[in-house]
């Protein structure tokens, strides 16, 4: 029998344990795994939180040198820092809006999270924050890669697909709670209708 583990049997998880010991994490942190998003969406928002996603602030950080250091989805001349890109830049203000999210002045992840959760009001917040960020990620990979300029509808669409991406992932007990939980689908179907039938008619 081992005494640092206290059983003849063997765990990895006791072993973490000594290993790790018992340091404070944030909420958000098992918000974050335990979610229902796919393991490419779960890693970016890990990237995120830690300040670890190769935007341009990053790039200036490890002495690379890209054409420029601004935000490339505002006309701020900001630099493009994790809390610019995805909470201050008007474009990502603009997607926060899709979900009537309102950002907090100078607030930002983790802390944020449990703002975020007070405003979604639902237990599927997790889903929508980590999918709304990926969203902003999109359009600013697509215009810095490709040339391609997204808009609002561009936006929804996106995250009206990966919305419904999501329903099959979530867990057979919470099928029924995912339509009432997440009334956002609803309502990005309706606006999504409508917009297609304004540009249809000019």
């Amino acid at each position: 029998m081992d005494i640092f583990l206290g059983s003849n049997i063997f765990a990895s998880a006791k072993v973490y344990r000594i290993l790790v010991g018992h340091a404070n994490v944030h909420i958000i942190f098992k918000w974050l795994w335990k979610s229902q998003c796919q393991p490419k969406h779960k890693v970016f928002f890990w990237l995120l939180i830690k300040d670890r996603l190769s935007n341009r602030n990053i790039l200036r950080r490890r002495n690379m040198h890209p054409d420029s250091y601004n935000c490339a989805l505002c006309n701020m001349l900001v630099e493009e820092s994790t809390f610019h890109l995805f909470l201050d830049c008007s474009f990502a203000r603009m997607c926060w809006d899709i979900l009537n999210i309102d950002i907090p002045l100078n607030d930002d992840f983790p802390d944020l999270a449990v703002e975020l959760k007070a405003q979604l009001n639902t237990q599927f917040f997790m889903e929508a924050i980590i999918l709304l960020c990926w969203i902003i990620w999109t359009a600013r990979n697509e215009l810095i890669f490709k040339g391609n300029s997204l808009n609002l509808v561009g936006c929804q669409r996106i995250l009206f697909s990966e919305l419904n991406l999501l329903k099959h992932r979530i867990k057979a007990n919470q099928q029924e709670q995912f339509p009432h939980g997440f009334r956002i689908l609803n309502k990005l179907l309706a606006d999504l209708y409508f917009l297609s039938l304004f540009f249809l008619l000019i």
